[in-house]
């Protein structure tokens, strides 16, 4: 895929953890890759959105860092906040990008955020959580944006679930992929827990284009700026922009 900007002349901190689960061996370059990618997607939704900077920035969940490196090598001035149910990830993100660290919860309500973000990324989270999980997740990253602010995160769409019905290995194997897209043809969405989570909390979550337009209709204070299938790998990114009373709430809840 070709870049959208070129940030060739970043170079960004390039240790990594040995606890990274991101980082497979012999595809270093890859996880740099789709780091840098993430980067250029949060370009472009400033050139989007007109967002010169993004003093307040929030990586969740940041992991060890695979795009909060490259956002630290852009945004150098920037307050960015790591936040991950995993505490060597976060204290990694602390120490290595000068992040300020704050552990998740399960419930993301209970995260001691309001709205002080001018920029929201959410990377492979919403792709894991179950239909209920989802709603509160998007409804906390809007909550925590500040006005004129942008929020983005990944789902996975139509392109993943092609992958799977064309019989394509590695991915997923660890869920009912025939229930998967089964349901995902019926209703647009669909979600399938890990076999080896017990509490069925966690697994795959799969969305189409038109499911996120009708969740979208909640939000009468929430522009959408672009929706870019298989942007960030294999994943979809939405790009949101937060301006209040933008739209008249005619739709209602959609859902």
């Amino acid at each position: 895929m070709n870049p959208l900007c070129d940030f060739t002349h970043l170079h960004p901190n390039r240790v990594v953890s040995p606890r990274d689960t991101m980082v497979w061996p012999g595809q270093e370059e890859q996880y740099f890759d789709l780091g840098r990618r993430a980067l250029e997607l949060v370009n472009f939704s400033a050139q989007l959105c007109d967002k010169p900077h993004y003093p307040d920035i929030l990586d969740l969940p940041c992991g060890h860092g695979r795009v909060l490196r490259w956002l630290r090598a852009h945004y150098d001035y920037a307050r960015i906040t790591a936040c991950d149910l995993d505490r060597d990830a976060v204290d990694f993100c602390r120490d290595e990008f000068r992040a300020t660290g704050v552990y998740s919860q399960p419930d993301l309500r209970a995260l001691p955020f309001a709205a002080q973000f001018d920029l929201v990324w959410c990377g492979s989270l919403l792709t894991h959580l179950r239909p209920d999980d989802w709603l509160t997740a998007l409804d906390c990253l809007i909550r925590w944006t500040r006005e004129c602010g942008v929020i983005m995160f990944s789902t996975q769409g139509r392109f993943y679930t092609s992958l799977l019905a064309r019989g394509q290995d590695n991915i997923a194997e660890n869920i009912d992929k025939p229930s998967l897209l089964k349901n995902f043809q019926a209703h647009g969405h669909a979600f399938e827990p890990y076999f080896e989570d017990p509490a069925k909390k966690y697994g795959v979550a799969v969305t189409s284009p038109e499911f996120i337009g009708r969740v979208l209709q909640r939000y009468p204070g929430v522009i959408v700026r672009a929706y870019l299938e298989q942007a960030w790998g294999i994943q979809d990114v939405i790009i949101l922009y937060k301006k209040a009373g933008y739209f008249e709430p005619l739709l209602g809840n959609a859902m």
